[in-house]
């Protein structure tokens, strides 16, 4: 108790020594909500179900055609978004435009973001892929009116769960979905798959998302938010900001200590009611990786001893910091979760 009564007159003291220097202490509270980016020119199959699911995930996004996408850089898109989803379903137009810029989005995944492609084409829209997806993968046209999720065991049916199957997938691949058309997983089909590129992530799906989401009912809509959350889950975070003196690393380390501390004891008592609530395991599994994640980065974090003995070291201050995205990240998809029930 007397650390942290000393820790709290040290802050104090750090402020009202800036303010007599004239000085403005360095914001210890930066953004680490996610920003996504939705590539479309039109809604697929007259749904907008991706913007639906990001906002009931208070999740922020911007929705970008493929001839605005021609205007902005690579270095912009790292910047400003963690993940880019490209929506299925689109008009030839879009498709021709986005072939050519298929190598800005992937420089963009390899900086350490994440691409999100529905790959389902041959939809009402009429448009048709005119290059292959990040390192040489295809979608193959194969109608399934099931599809198979493998970590859980079960089976999204639609009048058309998928349109297509992927090929040429690299041996790193972790496959999610395979076609199922007579009941029977075909694992040869792989319909959606998460695969490495650079520092980060490309995940990509021939099931009819837009269209599914929205008429499916609730089975589609939790593989949906669970696949987001993922994808999401594999964005590098913002890069830390340059620090420029001690004081503001002490400022960043306490900060994030305290928020990692208080998201788990949060995590904590949510875990319980989420599981007694009956949340699916699927997301109880996402939320207990976040978790895990983030003990990992905190035990990282206290190898020079106790936070509080260290705060101004920062060799602790990457560690501490992912340890708190990470901590919060579990309580966000637990509190999401009990919030949909």
């Amino acid at each position: 108790m007397r650390k942290i009564l000393g820790v709290a007159l040290s802050f104090l003291m750090i402020f009202s020594l800036m303010a007599t220097l004239g000085q403005q202490p360095v914001s210890a509270n930066p953004t680490v909500d996610h920003n996504v980016l939705i590539l479309k020119n039109v809604d697929a199959w007259g749904s907008p179900t991706i913007e639906t699911t990001l906002k009931a995930m208070n999740i922020t996004y911007k929705v970008m055609t493929s001839a605005e996408l021609q205007n902005t850089t690579t270095g912009e898109l790292v910047k400003d978004y963690d993940m880019i989803i490209i929506a299925s379903d689109q008009n030839q137009a879009f498709y021709d435009e986005i072939g050519p810029q298929m190598g800005k989005l992937e420089d963009y995944v390899r900086a350490g973001r994440t691409l999100e492609i529905h790959a389902a084409n041959w939809g009402w829209g009429g448009g048709l892929w005119t290059t292959s997806l990040p390192r040489n993968v295809t979608i193959v046209q194969s109608y399934s009116n099931s599809d198979y999720v493998i970590a859980n065991n079960t089976t999204l049916t639609s009048s058309y769960s998928s349109h297509g199957y992927l090929a040429n997938l690299p041996a790193d691949a972790e496959i999610i979905t395979v076609q199922s058309p007579s009941g029977t997983p075909d694992y040869s089909r792989p319909s959606t798959a998460i695969y490495p590129l650079g520092k980060g992530w490309v995940s990509v799906t021939g099931l009819t998302i837009e269209y599914s989401v929205a008429r499916g009912g609730s089975k589609w809509m939790e593989f949906y938010r669970s696949l987001v959350l993922t994808d999401l889950s594999r964005a590098a975070p913002p890069a830390v900001p340059v620090i420029k003196s001690s004081v503001s690393f002490l400022m960043l380390n306490f900060y994030y200590y305290r928020h990692y501390i208080t998201n788990l004891e949060k995590y904590n008592t949510l875990y319980v009611e989420a599981r007694d609530g009956g949340v699916d395991n699927g997301t109880l599994a996402l939320a207990q990786g976040f978790n895990a994640t983030a003990a990992a980065h905190y035990g990282d974090a206290i190898r020079y001893g106790p936070i509080l003995s260290n705060l101004r070291r920062i060799q602790i201050l990457s560690d501490i910091r992912t340890a708190s995205l990470d901590q919060k990240k579990a309580v966000k998809t637990l509190e999401d979760a009990m919030a949909g029930r």
